[in-house]
């Protein structure tokens, strides 16, 4: 089993989605059975890009709480067979340490992947995510201050001597965006994976799929599921189909 942390240093930057869509794409695309924990006590919206609305009866909360919970309160989402433990807002620390040790207890032989998605910024619980996870995944904007704030993680992560793959989303091609090689002589990494801004990201939201599943050839979709397989060390190419419909606008 293989933990993998998603962290930003800013609200905003669109970690949440990369988390949904590592997930779905893990699950559907690479056939990895996967699981989704929230750790996000501040605003706790991963389960909304499952489109899940309604109150979940029991959270990441009541796991910390109590050994043997974490069937209990793992959802799984049909559309893309994604399984998730929500958060409850308003929940100040998680003892990830703990929930580790339960999931390897519960889904060491059920789970191939659990993805972490984090609060935003510098809270208390995200050096409790960087010791919990294998691979960290580091999300920012091509903007100043979004790399700025993540220049302080990708720091954090490179003492806990835990492998980082830098992610620049909603990158728009213009001429006020911070280019490639200046982000990355920021962050001094040699690769950084790109995701590019697409209208069909904020529509899969709206619709409570992750846009991986609701529009498998848009551009965004294409270059998240690239994402994925670098994390588990394969190589992705869109499909004819994926060409064609991102060529027709799907």
């Amino acid at each position: 089993m293989v933990v993998i942390g998603v962290l930003s240093g800013k609200g905003g930057v669109g970690k949440t989605t990369v988390t949904s869509n590592i997930a779905a794409s893990l699950a559907n695309i690479f056939k990895r059975k996967t699981i989704v924990l929230d750790t996000n006590v501040t605003s706790s919206h991963i389960r909304l890009h499952f489109g899940m609305y309604d109150e979940m009866k029991r959270t990441l909360k009541d796991v910390v709480k109590s050994d043997g919970t974490l069937e209990k309160a793992t959802y799984s989402n049909s559309i893309t067979g994604v399984d998730i433990v929500p958060s409850p807002e308003g929940l100040k620390h998680v003892d990830l340490e703990k929930l580790k040790s339960l999931a390897g207890q519960i889904a060491e032989s059920k789970y191939d992947f659990v993805v972490i998605d984090s609060a935003p910024g510098f809270r208390e619980n995200i050096e409790n995510v960087i010791k919990a996870s294998d691979k960290i995944v580091v999300v920012t904007n091509p903007y100043l201050p979004d790399v700025t704030d993540a220049m302080k993680i990708v720091e954090m992560v490179r003492k806990s001597k835990k492998d980082v793959v830098v992610v620049v989303n909603k990158i728009k091609g213009k001429k006020y965006e911070l280019d490639e090689d200046a982000i990355k002589d920021m962050l001094d990494v040699r690769k950084l994976i790109t995701i590019p801004e697409d209208e069909k990201v904020p529509e899969s939201i709206s619709r409570g799929v992750p846009v991986t599943v609701f529009a498998k050839g848009s551009r965004a979709a294409i270059a998240l599921k690239k994402l994925s397989a670098e994390l588990i060390g394969e190589k992705y190419s869109p499909t004819v189909a994926d060409r064609v419909k991102w060529f027709l606008g799907f």
